[in-house]
């Protein structure tokens, strides 16, 4: 599969060396990348969250990682959401969202994230998904 994105040997090799080093299997991949976001998203954090069903991105309170078990096929995070008068926890695809702030090592890391799905990879095909 053709890449979306160019090659970034600086974010190559943080990802090689940081975030999926002697990582042996898919489920070691997904605690790597587990690990690496939740140590570096430092939460709580203002995202758009992108894919609300209206046309414009609405802001959210990204509160936390969603439990390791609900991220072996995707990397989901904890968000606040209010409709209407309710507020209510959800957990979202990390990829639907966007930091706020920008040029910060939560930006950085969520980068990443997005690069490296941008390449072509893909945590445990949920079709091949077994339990340990």
């Amino acid at each position: 599969m053709m890449s979306k994105v160019p090659i970034d040997k600086a974010r190559e090799q943080r990802i090689t060396y940081e975030i999926i080093v002697d990582c042996y299997d898919d489920y070691e991949v997904v605690s790597g990348w587990y690990a690496y976001l939740d140590d570096h998203l430092d939460f709580p954090f203002a995202a758009y969250w992108l894919t609300t069903g209206s046309s414009e991105p609405e802001q959210v309170q990204v509160i936390g990682m969603a439990d390791p078990e609900d991220c072996r096929t995707d990397i989901l995070v904890e968000i606040k959401y209010r409709d209407g008068d309710l507020e209510d926890v959800i957990s979202v695809p990390l990829v639907e969202l966007e930091t706020v702030e920008k040029n910060t090592q939560r930006a950085q890391a969520l980068d990443d994230w997005l690069y490296w799905l941008d390449q072509g990879n893909e945590l445990i095909d949920p079709d091949e998904y077994e339990e340990y």
